[in-house]
């Protein structure tokens, strides 16, 4: 089966003032989706899958999902992309940042610790999320 090409508004999007906008312009429902996930799961990372977005309508579903340290998942991934990327899951403060890791179309990996109001758990208790990250 013959793999689509991403659709342009993706490959606007990612850079690193793309991956920023997205971040900005949904995180509310990051920022709860993030302290939900730690809370149930310890701490760990927003997974942002560029590489698997599919068209959803007259818009775009890019994939999003926590991965939590130590867990069976991070292991079948092969463990986190680097050094730093798992430094920074060791010691950020999740009552205040979100770490996001996204997927390049390139293959590359990016991420970054933000931190951003509201802060996640305010966020968590003051909005039910759609949970569903769209483009």
């Amino acid at each position: 089966m013959k793999k689509s090409n991403p659709p342009d508004k993706v490959k606007a999007m990612d850079t690193p003032e793309g991956h920023q906008r997205f971040i900005q312009s949904q995180w509310q429902d990051f920022a709860a989706f993030a302290w939900d996930r730690y809370c149930s799961k310890g701490r760990g990372a927003v997974v942002i899958d560029l590489r698997r977005g599919e068209k959803a309508g007259s818009g775009f579903h890019v994939p999003a999902y926590y991965v939590a340290d130590e867990s069976e998942s991070l292991a079948e991934q092969g463990g986190w992309p680097n050094e730093e990327v798992a430094e920074s899951v060791r010691e950020y403060d999740p009552a205040e940042e979100v770490v996001f890791i996204f997927l390049r179309l390139d293959g590359d990996v990016f991420y970054y610790n933000v931190s951003d109001d509201p802060l996640p758990p305010i966020a968590s208790g003051s909005k039910q999320s759609q949970r569903r990250f769209e483009l």
